[in-house]
Parts: C-alpha cells; sequence; structure tokens
C-alpha cells in the first residue's frame, strides 16, 4: 500500500476523526490485530459472534497507528488514530474502493463455483511473463478480503489477477464496485452456496454481476464446457431474454466481447488431443481466426504439469487472457509450464513410493469429481484411493449432491473410497447401490481414517484427500506423509 494521510482515508470512507493528526500517514490496512504494525490502520469488523471492537487495544499494543470505530464517541488517547464511521465494513469497503480508483491498471476479475485459486494462478502465471502482476492471496476474495487485495496494488504493478467470490444474493456486486474488472472469467456454475441462492440459474445470475462496472472494451471470458455459462455466448444462437439476468447487467452484457474456452466446437479457444504423458498433460490449442472462417491451422501444443481437464480449462483461460494482453500464446505458455499448485490445492507429492494428492483445502461435489479424475491420471500407480469428506453449505440437496457423486465414482476404475461424515456417507451408500466393484469404507472423524492408512497404505499407492475446509483433511495429509516416510 502507498502511504494516505489519515484525513484522506476519513474523508473517502465518510468519517469522523475523533483523535489523533490528521496528516498522519497510514502505510497498510488488517483485520487482524495480532498482525497491526506500525503505521497500520486497525478496522474491526463486527462479526455474528465476535465483534473486533474488543481488540482495538490490543492492535495498538501490536503496534497500530490508526483504527476504525464504530462504538467509540469520546476517546482519551492522545497517540492514537480513531476514526468515528457508521458501519467498519462498509468503511473498509469505500477505502478499497476509493484506493483501487487511483491506480490505472487492469483488474481481471475470476469467479466461478470451484476453479478460482488455480484459474488465478495460471492466469497471473501467463501474464508474469510479460507484466508485473498483483494477484489474490489466500482466500482473500470476499467482502473483507477483496478490499484489502485492493489495498496491496502499488505503483509498480502492471496489472491484477483477482478472485472474486459470493456466498449470497447482492455480494458480487458489491465486489465489482470496489475492484472494477474490466474483464473477467467465469469458471463454471455449480452447486457451492446453493443452501442459499437454491438454483445454479441464481448463482449465474449472481456471479455474471461481476461485469457491473465494465466498459466498452471489456471482455467476458466464459467455460463453453459448462452448460448454464455456454447460454451466454453470443453466437451460440441463444435467446438473452429467456435468461434470468439483471437489468444493469443485461445492459453490460450487450455491450461486453463474450469469449468461450473449452473442448466444444463453438469455442474461441479449443483444446483438442488431450492425453497424459509421463505425468504431464499435453493438448493442442486450437483458436478461431479473426475473419471467422473457422479454426487456425495446425494449432499449437501446450504441456502442463498439471492434471486433470479442469486443469486444462483453467490453462485455456489464461491463454485467452494473456492475448487479450498482448502476450502470445508462445510466451504464455512458458509461464504455464513454469505453474505448479499451491498448497492443499491439488498438490501431487510422493513419500516413499505413496502418491498423495493433497487437495485438502476445500471441496464441492464438481470439484471432488475433478479430483478423482486426477487419480484417475496418475502413473505408475497400482491402487487409487479415495478420501472425501463432507461438502458443507449444500443445504436440503446436501445428501443428494453427495449420493450423485458416488454415482459418478461408480463408474470409475477406482480400487477403494474411503468417506468422512454423515454427508460424505453418502458416497459409499451410492457406490454399494450400484453394486461396483470398489471397497467402501465410512468414517466419521479424521483420527478414524488416519489409523485406518497407517494399516492399510503401501508402496504403489495413490490416494486423494478432499473434504471442506471445516473437515480438516489436511490433518490426514500431514499424518500420512509422516507415517509412510
Amino acid at each position: 500500500m502507498e502511504a494516505l494521510s489519515v484525513k484522506e482515508i476519513a474523508e473517502a470512507v465518510g468519517g469522523k476523526i475523533l483523535n489523533g493528526d490528521e496528516n498522519t500517514k497510514i502505510t497498510s490496512v488488517g483485520t487482524n490485530s495480532k498482525n497491526a504494525e506500525l503505521g497500520s490502520l486497525f478496522v474491526p469488523i463486527v462479526g455474528e459472534r465476535v465483534d473486533a471492537h474488543d481488540f482495538i487495544q490490543d492492535a495498538f499494543a501490536n503496534g497500530a497507528t490508526a483504527c476504525f470505530t464504530s462504538r467509540h464517541t469520546n476517546v482519551d488517547r492522545e497517540d492514537k488514530v480513531y476514526i468515528k464511521v457508521e458501519d467498519t465494513l462498509r468503511a473498509l469497503q469505500a477505502l478499497g474502493t476509493f484506493y483501487r480508483s487511483r491506480f490505472n491498471i487492469p483488474v481481471i476479475g475470476i469467479t466461478g463455483s470451484v476453479g478460482k485459486t488455480t484459474t488465478k494462478e495460471m492466469v497471473a502465471a501467463a501474464l508474469a511473463t510479460k507484466y508485473n502482476v498483483l494477484k489474490t492471496e489466500g482466500n482473500m476474495n470476499s467482502q473483507v478480503g477483496l478490499p484489502l487485495m485492493m489495498l496491496r496494488i502499488n505503483s509498480q504493478h502492471d496489472i491484477a489477477v483477482i478472485e472474486m467470490g459470493m456466498s449470497e444474493a447482492g455480494e458480487m456486486e458489491k465486489l465489482a464496485a470496489i475492484a472494477k474488472p474490466e474483464a473477467a472469467i467465469m469458471t463454471n456454475i455449480g452447486v457451492s452456496h446453493i443452501a442459499q441462492l437454491k438454483t445454479r440459474e441464481n448463482i449465474r445470475k449472481e456471479k455474471l454481476n461481476i461485469i457491473n462496472c465494465f466498459q466498452k472494451s471489456s471482455v467476458l471470458f466464459i467455460n463453453g464446457n459448462d452448460d448454464l455459462l455456454s447460454e451466454l455466448y453470443k453466437d451460440n444462437n441463444n435467446h438473452l431474454s429467456d435468461l434470468d439476468i439483471c437489468e444493469k447487467t443485461r445492459e453490460k452484457y450487450l455491450a461486453a466481447k463474450v469469449t468461450a474456452f473449452g473442448t466444444e466446437e463453438f469455442c474461441d479457444y479449443r483444446a483438442e488431443k488431450i492425453q497424459t504423458v509421463n505425468g504431464e498433460t499435453h493438448f493442442i490449442l486450437r483458436k478461431k481466426q479473426s475473419t471467422n472462417l473457422g479454426m487456425d491451422g495446425d494449432g499449437e501444443e501446450i504441456v502442463l504439469r498439471v492434471l486433470g481437464l479442469h486443469n486444462v480449462f483453467n490453462a485455456l483461460a489464461a491463454i485467452a487472457v494473456a492475448e487479450q494482453y498482448n502476450i502470445p500464446v508462445t510466451t504464455a505458455k512458458a509461464g504455464l509450464y513454469d505453474y505448479q499448485p499451491i498448497a492443499m490445492r491439488g498438490q501431487i507429492k510422493e513419500v516413499n513410493q505413496v502418491k498423495i494428492i493433497d487437495d485438502s483445502y476445500n471441496a464441492s461435489p464438481d470439484s471432488m469429481k475433478s479430483g478423482v479424475h486426477v487419480l484417475l491420471e496418475l502413473d505408475g500407480v497400482k491402487r487409487r484411493i479415495a478420501v472425501l469428506a463432507d461438502v458443507w453449505e449444500l443445504g436440503e440437496l446436501s445428501r443428494q449432491l453427495h449420493y450423485d457423486v458416488g454415482v459418478y465414482i461408480a463408474d470409475q476404475k477406482i480400487d477403494e473410497v474411503i468417506t468422512i461424515g454423515k454427508d460424505a456417507y453418502h458416497i459409499a451408500q451410492a457406490i454399494r447401490d450400484k453394486k461396483a466393484d470398489i471397497i467402501t469404507q465410512t468414517f466419521f472423524n479424521n483420527q478414524e481414517v488416519i489409523t485406518y492408512l497407517a494399516e492399510h497404505l503401501k508402496a504403489g499407492d495413490g490416494i486423494l484427500i478432499k473434504g471442506s475446509r471445516g473437515m480438516k483433511t489436511d490433518e490426514i495429509v500431514k499424518a500420512i506423509s509422516e507415517e509412510t516416510k
């Protein structure tokens, strides 16, 4: 963050300085009192269970220079800055919006039910071959995290690649107003957060609000293999009037360019001849010619050091964005080849001849299927074992959606499926109902699974570990990594 004065901050958020010097410079903003430092502004978020106003003094003790407050009216301390606001979260968002507007750099927004982080990493890898890229860190893609990411822009950045997540109606519109993306990628429309939004169509409607700040030259990149996103492709003979879209979004959509990526015939960026070779994914990239006379000639071979069809889609999106920002495919693909998954998001490690797919960060029914696909592509494996824990936030559809994952797995060449939790139990039940030749084990806590695997894992096994973040399946990854050393 580049320094702002307390006066500038107060004016940006419509706040009142209760205490301190208005000329004091602020060089960072945070919501965790433990990470406060000299020159930082502490923003106490009021949550359902915790009101972080209780930690203002802790933040100051750790070095913070200033804070927002919606609680205080009078302040005794002369050495610290207090800025009175009506709502600390809205003030943070207003500050992020103000600060982002100071930088004339393109922001590429990424949304989707699954795959946002991997897509973000691949897009950043392709763009980094030419530009200094700011990209979302960790899970900073929410109403709190996104404005904090905007506050990390500086004059050295050429472009930003920003995840934009949502879980309820109205949220994406707020995020779009803060980040103001000039291009956006929609990875897919799945069932994550369906408990709140009820239908996939409602999820699409909400996510499409990512384009609400588009300009005339803006581009929307969509996954052409997704049934609901393919309906947004303008050359696909679909009638926009039949789609449930916000009126503001409709206006922006009609003015935008829509580019599709995937394996379908109509896609502008299409992958063909996808194959796994020595633990790498190879495919031929074909592009539509600008003359609309069909696809280009022989295409370009792309090689990724990751497995799974979902990663092919992610790479296609990255290449499409890179070309939009004047990076040729030959350059972008070199950046993609250097890409490696980040921790707990599809990392493949080998410990004592056991291959472990650590996809423990989070899960949805769709990403579980993608994880199983990666497990199937592991080479040099004698047994393929999937450890799958509960997927959260599926509401009344949870049992059926878990069961559907089991139906999918029943048709795959998997040797054993281990489930954890009362909802994941239905994955195993579906496999049994389908009478698939797959061993199933059901457990209800991680320690039971750790004990079971300690006795049954052996050299030559390949194992996928995946579940919602709250299921803490990374505990299993850690345990078996240590056990098999």
